[in-house]
C-alpha cells in the first residue's frame, strides 16, 4: 500500500511539478539536553542535562513570507502546521488547533553583528504539554546560525532539510513560566540528527531533480 502512495506521488510530482510546493514537509529531529536554568524546581526531574528528545516539525513551503525585505523571509503558519518534542516522559508541542503561532525566520546575509544566515522554527503561546508539566510552555524554538553566510542564499523557505555541519550556532529551547508570578524556567539542547520523513524526502529528491530539468 505505501509502495503504491509512494509510486502515484512520484507520477503527479513529475507531471505537475508545481504541485510539489504545496505538499507538507516534515522533519524528524534528535538531540540532547544540554542544560536547564531559571526556576529549575518546577522542571520535572526526567528533564535534565543529557536527556535525550526526538521530535518532528512540519510546515508548507510554498508559504509566502509575511515579511520579506532583500534576504529576510518570515513565513507564518497556522494549524495543523508546528512543532512537536518528546523528552523526559513529556510531549511539548505547538496546540493543535492554533492560529498563526508556529513561524519559521529564513534569513540570508543579515548584516547585524557581522554578516550571517539564520534559520528559526519557533512556536510561541499557543503551546500544549503532554501530560501536563506544570508550567506554561511559552515557546518552542530552533535557531540555527551560520557566520560564514554561506548556508543560505535567500530568504525563502527551503524544501529541503537543514545540513546541520553548515551551521556553527545550533540551540533548540523550551521556555516558560511558573506559577502567579511567572516566574520563568528554560530548558536548552542541541539538534544532533536532522532527517525528512520518507515522503518528504521522496518530495526533495523529486523537487531537486525537476529544478534541473527546468535549468
Amino acid at each position: 500500500m505505501k509502495k503504491d502512495v509512494l509510486k502515484i506521488a512520484v507520477v503527479v510530482l513529475f507531471c505537475c511539478g508545481g504541485l510539489l510546493q504545496a505538499v507538507p514537509i516534515t522533519i524528524q529531529i534528535s538531540g540532547n539536553i544540554t542544560s536547564v536554568g531559571g526556576y529549575t524546581a518546577a522542571i520535572p526531574s526526567t528533564i535534565h542535562a543529557g536527556t535525550t528528545f526526538t521530535g518532528t516539525y512540519t510546515y508548507d513551503s510554498s508559504t509566502v513570507a509575511s515579511t520579506i525585505n532583500g534576504g529576510v523571509g518570515h513565513h507564518i503558519h497556522n494549524a495543523p502546521y508546528g512543532i512537536s518534542l518528546s523528552l523526559g516522559g513529556y510531549t511539548f508541542a505547538t496546540a493543535p488547533n492554533h492560529v498563526g503561532q508556529f513561524d519559521m525566520w529564513v534569513i540570508n546575509d543579515e548584516p547585524a553583528n557581522g554578516v550571517n544566515d539564520y534559520y528559526t522554527v519557533r512556536s510561541e503561546y499557543q503551546n500544549t504539554s503532554i501530560p501536563s508539566v506544570g508550567f506554561t510552555t511559552n515557546y518552542i524554538r530552533w535557531d540555527l546560525m551560520d557566520s560564514s553566510h554561506d548556508a543560505l542564499s535567500s530568504g525563502d523557505l527551503p524544501v529541503t532539510a537543514p545540513v546541520l555541519t553548515d551551521w556553527n550556532y545550533n540551540v533548540l529551547t523550551i521556555g516558560g513560566a511558573y506559577g502567579p508570578n511567572r516566574t520563568g524556567l528554560s530548558i536548552h539542547g542541541t539538534i544532533t540528527q536532522v532527517i525528512p520523513e520518507p515522503l518528504t524526502s521522496l518530495l526533495m529528491m523529486t523537487g531537486v531533480f525537476l529544478l534541473r530539468r527546468r535549468r
